[in-house]
């Protein structure tokens, strides 16, 4: 099974958002995508590759609202990559999550959702990518 994790941490104001992927099933996601060029996230490139795919596969909406995915950072390492984010606003929240589902048939992301009643937990896979953070 293929596994990244979501934690979102959500405030009245803005809702942070950290991605913990494998380095190498993202690299091979990313370079799929491009038609086969390899991809190798430790170079600047493949930051700013990282960052059009995630925007690529990843949407979230209030209500009929599409909002706007903000980059924040990106820490690399050889076996995982986290990618920080935020979303202007708390909850509500419709995401719908595509990450490495087109490359991992048994790809589950995991979500963990802190918000003002509590915790939520979630998963998004390729036949039901479809999250709803209420």
């Amino acid at each position: 099974m293929h596994l990244a994790s979501h934690e979102i941490s959500v405030g009245p104001k803005r809702s942070e958002w950290v991605v913990r992927l494998f380095t190498d099933d993202l690299e091979d996601a990313i370079s799929a995508s491009l038609g086969g060029t390899k991809v190798r996230l430790e170079r600047t490139e493949g930051r700013s590759q990282a960052e059009q795919y995630v925007r690529s596969k990843l949407t979230v909406y209030r209500g009929r609202k599409a909002l706007t995915l903000y980059m924040d950072g990106f820490t690399y390492q050889p076996d995982a990559v986290e990618i920080r984010m935020h979303v202007d606003g708390g909850l509500p929240l419709t995401v719908t999550d595509k990450l490495l589902h087109e490359r991992f048939e048994d790809q589950r992301n995991v979500y963990f959702v802190r918000g003002p009643k509590g915790r939520l937990d979630a998963v998004s896979t390729a036949s039901n990518p479809k999250i709803e953070l209420r």
